[in-house]
C-alpha cells in the first residue's frame, strides 16, 4: 500500500498536470472502484489536489471533492492508457488522466466538504507538518506507553502516512528494536526516532517513493528502494543478518545488533 512519500509524490505530479483544467466527460469502466456519482458532476474544474494521510483529495469548483484511496495496486496515468483501467477523466483541451487498479482494493468517491471532514475526523497528526514536534510525539507515546512501538507508529489515528516500509526504516536508523514497548524506550531513543521519522520521510519524498511490488507514480518509478536499509533485505547496511518476524500481523525486518 502506498505510504506518505508515494502518495505525496503522486499529488505533486497531478498538481502540475491537472489543476486548473476542466473535465468535460468521465468514462467509468468499473463503478465498484470509481463512484458513478462523479460522472453526474460533469462538467467541473479541478481547483486543487492535495494529500491527507495516505489519501488523495481533488477539490472541485462545485463544492464537492473526489477522494481517492489507491490501496495496494492503484495508480494514475496522464495522457496514457493501459491495462486495468477503471476510469478516465477527459479535459476540454484534449488531454486526459486515467485511474488503474489491478486488485481493485482502492477507489474514488464523490463527497461533500462536510462528508470529507467526517471522513478525516479520526486521523492523527501529519508527521511532516510544523505541528509534529518532539513534545507532541512524546505526548502521543505517553498515551500508548504499554503498546508496542511499531504498532503505535502504524496507528493512523495517532500519526498518519507511516506504513510498514517507513516504520521499519525509521526504527532501524534510530536503533530501536521494533519489539519494544513504548515505556521501555529511553528519551534519547524517542528523540532519535522522532528525527528519523522526519528524515526518512523527507528523503523518500525527494526520491519519489519506493517502487516495490506494483507501485508506480504518474511519471514512472520511485527510487527510494535503493536506500532501504532493512525492508526486504537479508543484511543491514553494517552487514549484520536481518531478522524477520511478525508483529501485529505484519512482517517485520530488523537487526539484532543495531537495534536495541
Amino acid at each position: 500500500m502506498p505510504e506518505l512519500p508515494e502518495v505525496e509524490t503522486i499529488v505533486r505530479q497531478l498538481s502540475k498536470k491537472i489543476v486548473g483544467k476542466n473535465v468535460n466527460s468521465v468514462d467509468i469502466l468499473d463503478s465498484k472502484v470509481v463512484d458513478y456519482k462523479v460522472k453526474k458532476e460533469v462538467p467541473f474544474r479541478i481547483n486543487k489536489v492535495y494529500r491527507r494521510a495516505k489519501s488523495i483529495v481533488m477539490d472541485l469548483d462545485n463544492g464537492h471533492v473526489i477522494l481517492t484511496h489507491l490501496r495496494m495496486t492503484g495508480h494514475f496515468r496522464y495522457n496514457s492508457s493501459g491495462s486495468f483501467e477503471v476510469g478516465r477523466f477527459n479535459f476540454d483541451d484534449g488531454s486526459f488522466f486515467t485511474h488503474h487498479s489491478i486488485r481493485k482494493f482502492g477507489g474514488m468517491k464523490l463527497l461533500t466538504s462536510k462528508e470529507l471532514v467526517q471522513e478525516f475526523s479520526k486521523l492523527g497528526i501529519e508527521p511532516l507538518s510544523k505541528e509534529f514536534t518532539l513534545e507532541l510525539f512524546n505526548s502521543i507515546l505517553l498515551r500508548k506507553k504499554k503498546s508496542n512501538i511499531k504498532g503505535v507508529l502504524l496507528d493512523q489515528n495517532l500519526i498518519v502516512g507511516l506504513g510498514n516500509i517507513y516504520v521499519q526504516e525509521a526504527l532501524y536508523f534510530s536503533g530501536v528494536d521494533p519489539r519494544k514497548k513504548v515505556f521501555e524506550l529511553s528519551s534519547k531513543q524517542i528523540k532519535s526516532l522522532y528525527l528519523e521519522i522526519i528524515r526518512v520521510l523527507k528523503l523518500a519524498v525527494e526520491k519519489k517513493g519506493s517502487t516495490v511490488d506494483n507501485y508506480t507514480n504518474v511519471d514512472g518509478a520511485g527510487k527510494y528502494q535503493d536506500y532501504l536499509a532493512v525492508y526486504n533485505k537479508s543484511r543491514c547496511p553494517k552487514n549484520h543478518e536481518i531478522q524477520k518476524i511478525n508483529i501485529g500481523g505484519r512482517g517485520t525486518s530488523y537487526c539484532l545488533v543495531c537495534q536495541r
